[in-house]
């Protein structure tokens, strides 16, 4: 931004020291420039919806991708480009011993990377076979346990029934034995 407003200054102050050293031509190009504005300043009054909308979709586009989280320079870049600007890395040194000196680490990175890959590979195998034993192991074990799941439920439902049945028959035979006290004190009202 700060080059920006630098390059402004710097073109204003060429404009004004031309102006000022070459009176005339600059009045023809200031001429020239302001038939240029008229014209499209007409252009713009008969049919201003292209523009409105021009600027409508390119506020819109600057304020969408300023929402999803970019920069505004990001955001004018892409409104303005319509194109995604890829940074361009910082250039590196171009002497030789600095390139030899990277592809000597990068080699040197590759190698250790693919030793360490290759290790992994060889252990691979083995380990595989053992998860697919624990796989089926487990497995097994799961079904033995719905098994004997399946046998327990099976006996609390009839330990469950036995208890509503002995529990019915108590209540039975309480309600009896009252039936028979209560018969047994009406007799003996009867005797006496």
């Amino acid at each position: 931004m700060k080059k920006v407003i630098a390059l402004a200054a710097l073109g204003a102050s060429a404009v004004a020291a031309g102006a000022v050293s070459y009176p005339e031509d600059a009045r023809h190009v200031a001429d020239a420039a302001e038939r240029t504005a008229q014209k499209l300043w007409a252009g713009v009054e008969a049919n201003p919806a292209p523009v409105v909308l021009a600027l409508g979709t390119f506020l819109l586009t600057l304020v969408y991708h300023k929402l999803k989280g970019k920069t505004l320079r990001e955001s004018v870049e892409v409104a303005a480009t319509r194109v995604t600007v890829v940074p361009v890395p910082p250039a590196t040194s171009a002497s030789p011993v600095v390139a030899r000196a990277v592809a000597r680490a990068t080699r040197a990175q590759l190698i250790a990377d693919q030793i360490a890959l290759e290790n992994r590979n060889r252990k691979l195998p083995a380990e595989v076979k053992q998860a697919e034993k624990d796989a089926c192991y487990t497995e097994q074990a799961v079904a033995d346990a719905r098994k004997a799941l399946e046998a327990r439920e099976r006996a609390h439902a009839e330990a469950a029934a036995k208890l509503a049945a002995l529990e019915s028959e108590w209540e039975a035979s309480e309600s009896e034995l009252a039936a028979i006290a209560a018969e047994l004190a009406k007799l003996a009202n009867v005797v006496q």
